[in-house]
């Protein structure tokens, strides 16, 4: 290996450090559930990993409840709503048996926020670029609903996101815009007692896929469907 593939290595291994670090120290600041937000996309995948990875490490210190939500909006592809479901199976049986303190949710639609219900029953237009109902009907209100239900027992939560600067210029001015508290939190705009943290939002797509391929699924499985989906 090359000094200059060492140097990146090295590079990899101190953000991944980095971001563990800092996981844990959020897991700690407060008695605050946490809900990881997982698609069964790259970034939710690191995200997941990460919080699975932490878990791991902190043995009989690892006491707070962490809830991992998926949203099943019933318009995936059949391949990919298979994988992230069973992904969520493999998930919860492995927190099983490590005794971790982590939950599945997965969360559907109502038939009225169906993408049906409202392109049949209620006449809205297939959704553009002007008029994104898709992700606000199907995607934010059925895990508002789930979260809204965990809040009620404990206040508030942490709604962990693998939200990104580098994916696009869009979401990297989105994010700057957020107002943050000293924590690195900022509330979500559109579920309340929520506090959003981005514990990769500073990675790049390299540092995404390398992590990835270099560390091992730490719930038993291999990511080589989501390799094949991008």
């Amino acid at each position: 290996m090359s000094s200059e593939q060492l140097a990146v290595k090295s590079s990899s291994h101190s953000l991944v450090g980095s971001a563990l670090e800092d996981l844990e120290s959020l897991y700690h600041a407060d008695s605050r559930p946490w809900v990881v937000a997982f698609s069964g996309g790259k970034d939710s995948t690191v995200i997941l990993q990460l919080v699975f990875n932490m878990l791991l490490a902190l043995g009989k210190r690892a006491t707070k409840k962490v809830f991992v939500l998926s949203s099943d909006t019933q318009v995936e592809a059949p391949n990919v709503a298979e994988y992230v479901a069973s992904a969520l199976n493999r998930i919860q049986q492995a927190a099983t048996d490590l005794h971790l303190p982590l939950s599945t949710i997965l969360v559907r639609p109502s038939p009225a926020e169906s993408y049906w219900g409202k392109l049949i029953g209620k006449g809205y237009p297939p959704p553009s670029r002007w008029f994104r109902w898709c992700t606000s009907n199907m995607k934010i209100k059925p895990s508002r609903r789930a979260i809204e239900e965990i809040t009620l027992k404990h206040g508030s939560v942490i709604l962990l996101l693998g939200t990104r600067f580098a994916e696009s210029p869009q979401r990297g001015r989105t994010m700057q815009a957020r107002e943050i508290n000293s924590r690195g939190l900022n509330p979500h705009h559109e579920i309340p007692n929520a506090l959003v943290a981005t514990p990769i939002a500073d990675w790049t797509t390299d540092d995404v896929w390398e992590y990835l391929s270099d560390s091992p699924c730490p719930w038993g499985a291999d990511h080589a469907f989501l390799f094949a989906l991008y």
